[in-house]
């Protein structure tokens, strides 16, 4: 069975480089969700608040695929949309542990205004800590 929780990161803009420690915002809504009707899509860009992993695990779904893949899916914590996103545990040969922090990004098809063609999501991301029981 996989688990799945937030892991403790900083507000970080990757265009800057720079990063804040904020106190976690309470609630689910995604800030400048594009999720409601009639909403303009966020603009594309590559950040990360410190509340997003745990926005991201309240309602996600981890469905194992076999011993070392799993797929999370559930919504977006900046953007509100769905995205699916696979782990594949050990790509290469490493000792096994029990609890792994993996990063995970958004990879919405929601045409976000700015975004690189070769690129897909918001430009969101956010550590989880991943766990089999």
């Amino acid at each position: 069975m996989w688990w799945c929780e937030e892991a403790h990161m900083t507000d970080t803009d990757a265009h800057t480089g720079t990063g804040t420690s904020l106190p976690a915002r309470s609630g689910s809504a995604a800030t400048g969700a594009a999720a409601g009707a009639g909403q303009e899509p966020v603009a594309y860009r590559e950040t990360t608040r410190a509340d997003y992993a745990a926005t991201y695990t309240e309602a996600l779904d981890v469905v194992p695929v076999n011993q070392e893949t799993v797929v999370l899916s559930g919504r977006c914590p900046r953007c509100g949309c769905a995205c699916t996103y696979l782990h594949v545990r050990r790509a290469y040969r490493r000792p096994s542990h029990r609890a792994e922090g993996i990063p995970v990004i958004c990879t919405c098809e929601t045409a976000h205004p700015g975004r690189p063609d070769d690129e897909t999501g918001c430009g969101a991301y956010w550590n989880v800590r991943l766990e089999q029981t």
